[in-house]
């Protein structure tokens, strides 16, 4: 997905609403004779659907991982967007799309790695994405993240790379 300009970020968030909004319904409709049912059909059984199209049946887990990093995914963008304005159009890489999860050639590229979790320490996922954005041959590299209790805002800086928080607020 390319974005030009801020504004197009807006649909990532909507859309992740709407799917949100359908896999519920869908939920709440659904019974099963125990709890464990239920939560096997959550994992296994597409009830959820992907987050940027709710016609499409996905697993509520799938759903549930893909929402939130396209939501940070949108947030990371407007910052980029505020640092880079004229690296746009920034290219998002949403899904299980190749290259950094956004990516620009302008202004001697822009790298970036996106994720949201529990803490930036599950999976050790905050030092791999260093490590993945660290090897790109862009001049800016950053992680972004999302993760409840953490304020937005930059937090640090490790060997050439911009570590940010996009807050957790819904």
């Amino acid at each position: 997905m390319k974005v030009t300009m801020p504004t197009e970020l807006d649909s990532i968030e909507a859309s992740a609403a709407r799917s949100a909004e359908r896999s519920l319904q869908q939920l709440a409709s659904s019974s099963g004779p125990e709890a464990l049912k239920a939560l096997w059909r959550m994992k296994v059984e597409a009830i959820g659907c992907d987050p940027m199209n709710a016609e499409r049946p996905l697993n509520l887990i799938e759903q549930l991982n893909q929402t939130f990093t396209y939501i940070a995914s949108a947030r990371a963008a407007r910052i980029l967007f505020e640092k880079h304005p004229g690296a746009a159009p920034f290219t998002l890489n949403l899904g299980t799309a190749a290259g950094s999860d956004i990516e620009s050639e302008k202004e001697g590229g822009v790298a970036a790695e996106v994720f949201a979790a529990v803490n930036t320490s599950n999976n050790k996922k905050l030092k791999k994405d260093i490590a993945k954005v660290s090897a790109t041959t862009a001049r800016f590299k950053y992680v972004f993240y999302m993760c409840p209790g953490v304020e937005k805002g930059l937090k640090e800086e490790r060997g050439g790379v911009q570590v940010w928080s996009v807050g957790a607020d819904l």
